[in-house]
C-alpha cells in the first residue's frame, strides 16, 4: 500500500511531554498505546510502554489503521507515540513517503507539564518517568533517522 500525494502520513515521536498529543490536532490520529492496550488488554502506563516484544503486532495495527483511514479519504493522518525504532522502520517500509517529526522541548518545560497534567496514569516522578529505557529508544529514532526526521521546537 502506498501513500498517495492526497495523504500526509506523519509519525510522531518524542520524549515524554513533548506536545505529542497535541501535535496537529485537526489530523485524524492513530494512537500507538490504543492499539497496545487492545492487543495486552492493560491500562497501566508500565506495560504499555514496556512493548519491545509486540513490535509486528503493533506495527500491523498501525498499517492496518492508515490503510482505513486512506479508504475514508482522510488527508492527513498522525501517528502519536511510536517508540520503537523497529516500529519506525517497518511502518516507514509500507509507506515510505510518511514523515517522521521529532518534537522537542527543554528538560524544564516537560517537566512543568508533567506535574500540572494531573493524569492518574503518572504515579511516578517526572525524573523516573524521563529516564526510562524506553524514553531512550526515542533517542535511538532520533539518531537512526536524522536524514529522514523533522525536528520541530515545541515550546
Amino acid at each position: 500500500m502506498e501513500q498517495s500525494l492526497k495523504h500526509r502520513v506523519v509519525l510522531l515521536c518524542g520524549r515524554i511531554c513533548s506536545g505529542k498529543g497535541s501535535y496537529m490536532k485537526d489530523a485524524e490520529r492513530i494512537v500507538v498505546s490504543d492499539i497496545v492496550r487492545g492487543i495486552i488488554k492493560s491500562s497501566s502506563r508500565e506495560e504499555l510502554q514496556n512493548t519491545m516484544h509486540l513490535d509486528l503486532s503493533i506495527t500491523a495495527g498501525i498499517i492496518e489503521q492508515i490503510g482505513g483511514l486512506f479508504k475514508k479519504e482522510v488527508s492527513e493522518i498522525v501517528v502519536d507515540g511510536i517508540r520503537q525504532v523497529s516500529i519506525v522502520e517497518l511502518v516507514l517500509a509500507h509507506f515510505p513517503d510518511a514523515e517522521l517529526v521529532w518534537l522537542e522541548v527543554p528538560v524544564e518545560e516537560r517537566k512543568r507539564r508533567y506535574e500540572n497534567r494531573k493524569d492518574t496514569k503518572d504515579v511516578e516522578l517526572f525524573e523516573i518517568a524521563d529516564n526510562k529505557p524506553i524514553e531512550l529508544e526515542c533517542q535511538n529514532i532520533f539518531s537512526t533517522f536524522r536524514d529522514k526526521l523533522t525536528i520541530i521546537n515545541n515550546y
